[in-house]
């Protein structure tokens, strides 16, 4: 039986990391940033908890994110009841991530991503996040995609970007910068 084990809060105080006793993504990710994508019936119903406004499954966790009215007080604990109530019943699956074609820089984005896979990512995951790298352009701007808890986090876009962007410049090439992408894909 899977079952949440315990609550996490995380840097961004609209988001709550719901941790399990089993995984129920081996690899990839699965997030719904409105009730109208949400696929499986757990998503739908976590999305029905007013103030609810995105959902991410990864590993063994899944982090909600709320708006700034709604109260985690008033909240959690539905939500919890929810997971419980509906994960054994779902089937997990990643979802698919459209490849994003970087044509001559792909090489220099495969050396990036294991840089973020050692030193970024793990922290994030821990705070119900992750990453992504959406572009990398001519004059080495390169734009990411939060993903979770780090989505809508404050220190997103400050602390945490100024840290990729440090670790990328000392273990990459201190002319890269990064950006949080104004786009997704």
């Amino acid at each position: 039986m899977i079952f949440v084990t315990h609550m996490e809060t995380t840097p961004n105080p609209n988001a709550l990391k719901y941790v399990l006793n089993e995984t129920i993504l081996e690899d990839g990710i699965c997030q719904f940033s409105a009730a109208e994508e949400a696929t499986d019936d757990l998503a739908r119903a976590c999305f029905a908890v007013e103030g609810v406004v995105s959902i991410f499954y990864r590993d063994n966790y899944i982090t909600i994110t709320k708006n700034d009215s709604a109260d985690w007080f008033e909240i959690e604990m539905t939500i919890k009841d929810e997971i419980n109530n509906r994960v054994e019943a779902i089937e997990f699956k990643a979802q698919a991530v459209p490849e994003i074609n970087f044509g001559e820089k792909q090489t220099l984005v495969f050396e990036i991503d294991d840089i973020l896979d050692e030193t970024i990512r793990p922290g994030l995951a821990m705070d119900g996040g992750g990453v992504d790298i959406i572009d990398l352009s001519d004059e080495m701007v390169l734009s990411v995609r939060y993903q979770g808890a780090c989505g809508s986090c404050p220190s997103s876009t400050t602390g945490t970007l100024m840290a990729i962007e440090n670790i990328l410049q000392e273990q990459f090439d201190p002319r890269i910068t990064v950006q949080i992408a104004n786009h997704t894909y």
